[in-house]
Parts: structure tokens; C-alpha cells; sequence
């Protein structure tokens, strides 16, 4: 039972950074979907350009076929490598991360937006649900849980290092029980990561009857 309550415990207090990080996410997903479906919808040619660009490019990239490993991996590893690669191990430097965090938050959420609207436009509504929501009620909170660990992680590096250079005592208790929160935020994110990626590959497949 104790270890309920303290996973109670982190989301209680980091509920109002995981609430700003969902609005400010959901928001931009919401006006990227809006702008690329008005976009669409007023140049059609465009739209088919991009179907045709992206039906040439998945031949180059190779993309695994689904119901197997090879493209569950391909899934879980592109999501999780936003934060968790070397080559983007600045998301976690204090200061200077913050500015990709935001704009890592922006792409995602934009990329997402007009992956619906062009879904939406090209394959119809019922495509769109059944290709984007059974992954989606796993992938989006992900990405929420992960941006959120790592604002927390952010506000409390910045916090011990402003003190530190003000000549002021850091809050060694403080510090250390914000690392822990941005730490399982961040590792729940991964688990749901996993589920979003099995459910790419196994099931989304069968409601779109591949």
C-alpha cells in the first residue's frame, strides 16, 4: 500500500507542473491540427504531394512490417529518443536544456497535429481514430509525463544553482526529493512508451486491417 501512496505523493506535487506541460501540449497539438487542416483542406495539391512524398520515402526507410519486433522496437526507440540519446543529452543540461525542452514539446506536439489533420483529410475520420487513438491514450501522456520530469528536473537544477552562485545554502532535502520525482515521471513515461509502441504494432494494425 506504501508504495501507492507515494506515487500519490509525486503526482500531488508536481500536479501543477504536469497540468501546465498538458495544457501547454495539448494546446499546440489542437492549433498545429486546426492550421495543417485548414491548410490542407484550402491547397489539395499539396496534400496529395505529401502522400505521395511520404509513400516514396517509407520504400527508402525501410519501415518493418507490422506484428513484429522490428517495428515495435523502431516505435519505442524513435519516441523515447527524444529524451533518452546521446546525441540529445542537452535536454538534460541545466539552462541551456530548457530551451529544447520547449521546443522539443513544440515539435512533438505540432508533428502529432498534423499527422491528424492529414490523416483525417486523405484517409477519413474513422481511419484517423482507429490509426491514432488505441496508441494514443498511452503515447500522449507519455510525452506529458516526460516533458514534466524533465521541467521538474530543470526547476530544481536551476534552483541549487542559483543558490549556489547567490552564496546561499542549496536545500539538500529539496533537491534530492525533486531528482526522485523527475526520475520516476521520467521512467513512467518510458513504461507507457512500451505499451504505446505494443499497441502500434500489434493492435493498431488489426483495426486498420493490415
Amino acid at each position: 500500500m506504501r508504495p501507492f501512496i507515494e506515487i500519490r505523493a509525486v503526482f500531488n506535487r508536481n500536479a501543477r507542473v504536469i497540468g501546465i506541460v498538458a495544457v501547454t501540449f495539448l494546446s499546440i497539438l489542437a492549433a498545429s491540427a486546426f492550421v495543417a487542416y485548414a491548410l490542407l483542406l484550402s491547397f489539395p495539391s499539396f496534400a496529395g504531394f505529401l502522400q505521395n512524398n511520404l509513400g516514396s520515402t517509407t520504400g527508402f526507410t525501410e519501415i518493418p512490417r507490422p506484428y513484429t519486433v522490428d517495428l515495435y522496437d523502431l516505435i519505442f526507440l524513435n519516441n523515447i529518443g527524444h529524451f533518452w540519446n546521446p546525441v540529445r543529452v542537452w535536454v538534460w543540461i541545466p539552462l541551456i536544456g530548457l530551451f529544447s525542452l520547449g521546443f522539443e514539446l513544440a515539435l512533438n506536439a505540432i508533428v502529432i497535429g498534423g499527422v491528424i489533420s492529414f490523416a483525417t483529410l486523405t484517409k477519413g475520420g474513422a481511419f484517423t481514430i482507429a490509426g491514432l487513438a488505441p496508441h494514443g491514450v498511452f503515447e500522449i501522456p507519455a510525452f506529458i509525463l516526460e516533458f514534466s520530469g524533465l521541467a521538474r528536473w530543470h526547476m530544481a537544477s536551476t534552483r541549487a544553482i542559483y543558490a549556489k552562485l547567490s552564496g546561499r545554502k542549496v536545500d539538500r532535502p529539496l533537491l534530492k526529493e525533486e531528482v526522485k520525482d523527475s526520475l520516476f515521471l521520467s521512467t513512467l513515461s518510458v513504461a507507457l512508451f512500451a505499451v504505446a509502441a505494443f499497441v502500434e504494432a500489434y493492435v493498431t494494425p488489426r483495426f486498420l486491417g493490415l
